[in-house]
This record gives structure tokens, sequence and C-alpha cells, in this order.
């Protein structure tokens, strides 16, 4: 009898284990088909913007260079690309043709200085013998006379001073040779530019584009490190003169940098690479972990629920406040540091779902 219920009771305990087993092999069995997650824990501080773009330098200024007359070159000195100082010969005229117009104008105002001598002259013998109509007639004469020197005189200044000024043309500024549009025996007109010549006291800029959220730390009047390609390499200091829109959605800025160093050239590589941390504090999350609906962004965040069997895993749709973002990363309002982010899912989840990790 005894024996009985010893087996009573041992069948009665196999019974309860293996239904205890199948159960836990049951919801194993059963968790391993929900959706496998991966989380994060927000990170709390500011978000670092990186900002990287290059560029070919420009002369901010440039000034263009002209003849005095119509002449021919005679010969230049120098060449596109040249490093020129102020004063120095970049090319020279022939002017042999405006130096006897000048011989010209000089023998009329000699013509003219023996012609108000016989006025004068012819105006004292008609004083003298007391004909006021003759005298009346030579007084005109010799104003009008007199007039006409004047004309002559600043004539002859003018062609002086263009021989002085012209026959030589020199730069105004230092600064490097960006165009040369005449050639040795070729006539140039006093209109036409045959020179075009970067000012180096104006300094150089350059100019790329970088997505509007890096650029939001960025500001006018910002001073940067600025690396020219060169040899060997080299940084200088730059500032940043313009900030605008790049695109027509405005998803890009276009950024100008401008800088005043001695040795830059028009057409020297330049590069920068600006790191800022942004003014927004808060929940650092990736961009990938963040959705969106109808009434805003949201992540998924894991909550967990014990049970008889262990703890089950749940996620909820949480909405949250992007204050800041960059490439890669998001600022957010709604999360606490000890939130559960879901950042990747091995399939499409929902609010309420189960998961497991």
């Amino acid at each position: 009898m005894q024996r009985r219920k010893r087996m009573l009771r041992l069948a009665i305990a196999l019974f309860f284990a293996a239904l205890l087993l199948l159960t836990f092999l049951s919801n194993t069995i059963q968790g391993l088909s929900f959706p496998k997650v991966a989380v994060e824990r927000p990170e709390m501080g500011a978000l670092e913007k990186n900002v990287s773009g290059e560029g070919f330098l420009e002369p901010s200024q440039t000034v263009k260079l002209y003849s005095e007359g119509d002449w021919k070159v005679e010969h230049i000195a120098k060449k596109k690309g040249d490093r020129v100082r102020k004063g120095e010969t970049i090319m020279s005229f022939d002017t042999e043709s405006t130096q006897r117009s000048l011989e010209d104008e000089r023998t009329r105002r000699e013509q003219q200085l023996l012609q108000l001598e016989k006025i004068e002259e012819e105006m004292k013998i008609a004083l003298r013998d007391g004909d006021p109509s003759v005298s009346d007639n030579l007084m005109r004469e010799l104003e009008s006379l007199r007039l006409e020197m004047e004309l002559q005189q600043r004539k002859i200044e003018d062609l002086e001073k263009k021989l002085r000024n012209g026959t030589r043309l020199t730069a105004p500024v230092d600064g490097v040779l960006t165009s040369l549009n005449a050639a040795e025996g070729a006539a140039v007109g006093p209109g036409q530019p045959v020179a075009e010549l970067a000012d180096d006291a104006s300094g150089y800029s350059f100019g790329f584009t970088a997505d509007r959220d890096n650029a939001s730390t960025l500001r006018i009047g910002d001073e940067v490190k600025v690396w020219i390609e060169d040899t060997p390499e080299r940084s200088v200091q730059g500032v940043i003169s313009e900030i605008e829109d790049g695109s027509e959605d405005g998803s890009l800025k276009s950024i100008t940098v401008e800088m005043t160093d001695r040795g830059l050239e028009p057409g020297m590589r330049a590069s920068v690479s600006i790191s800022r941390m942004s003014e927004s504090m808060g929940a650092q999350i990736p961009k990938s972990a963040v959705h969106g609906d109808n009434n805003g962004d949201y992540v998924f965040t894991v909550s967990e629920a014990d049970g008889p069997l262990g703890t089950a895993y749940y996620v909820d749709k949480t909405y949250i406040t992007i204050k800041d973002e960059n490439e890669e990363t998001v600022i957010a309002e709604g999360l606490m540091p000890t939130d559960r982010v879901v950042t990747e899912t091995s399939e499409p989840i929902d609010d309420g779902d189960r998961v497991r990790f």
C-alpha cells in the first residue's frame, strides 16, 4: 500500500515537472518568434557639428589697367600669373606718334604767340591814331586768340601728361597678374583693358557649400583656420564673410571665407574643417531611430513587465521634440537617460508589440 502511494506521488511529481518543462519550452519557442531589437540609452550633452569644404582662391578685388593712348605695345615685361610690386613695369608702348603730335601742338602754340604779338602791335598803332572802330575789332581778335591759346595749352598739357604717365604701364598695387590682353607689336586703345591685377591688399576668398544643420553654428565674422595647398602645405587665418542659401529648398548653405596673407595667389586650392558644439543640450540618439507620423516625431522605447514565467519586453511609441541635429544624430526632448531606445529591429514593429533583445 505504501509502495503504491509512493508511486502515485512520484507520478504526480513527474507530471507537474513535465508540465512546467513543456510550458517553459513553449514560452521559449514563442519568445524566439518575437522581433529582435537592439537598444541604446540616450547620451546627454551638446551635439558636435562638423563643416568641411574646399575651393580655389579668387581675388576679392581686381584692378583693370588701361593704355593712355592708341599705341603699339613695344615690350611686355611680365606674363600672366607673375607677381608684381607697386610701380613695377608690366609693359611699355611705342609713343612716337603722340610725341609727334605734341611737337605739332607746340608749334601751333608758337604760331599763336607770334599772332598775339602782331595783334598787340596793331592795337598800339590804333590807340595812337585814335581810331576806336579798329581798336574794338582788334580787342575782340585779341580775346578770341587768348581763348584759343588757353585751349591749346591744355591740349599740350594733356599730351605731356599722357606721355609722362603712359609710356610704361606700371602696377598700381602689389599683386598678381590675372590676365594680359596684349602682344608685342599689336595696337591697343585707351578704352581697352590690357591687363588685370589681383590686389593683394584686398585679400582672397573661396566658397563652398555645407549642410544647413551643420552650418547652423557658423556666424559671419567667425575666424577659421584655412589650409593652403602649397609646398609645403600651410595654414592661414580666414574669416567667414558670407553665409547664404545654397539650394532652392534651403537644405544647403553657401559659405564664403576671406583671408589676407602674403604669398597667396589666384587658383590656389584652399580647404577648411570646422568643428563646433551646438548651443542646444539634451538627449542624443541616432537619427536612424527617429520615425514620424501625423502626430509628429517619435521613437520606440522598451518597457518590461514581470510575469510568472519571467520578464516580458514591450515597445512603446514615445513622441519627441527634435531641438537640433547633424548628419547622424539628433538632440531630442521627451526622453530620459534611463530610456532604452530601439535603434535596430529584425522586422517591422508597432506600439505595444512584444520584443526580445
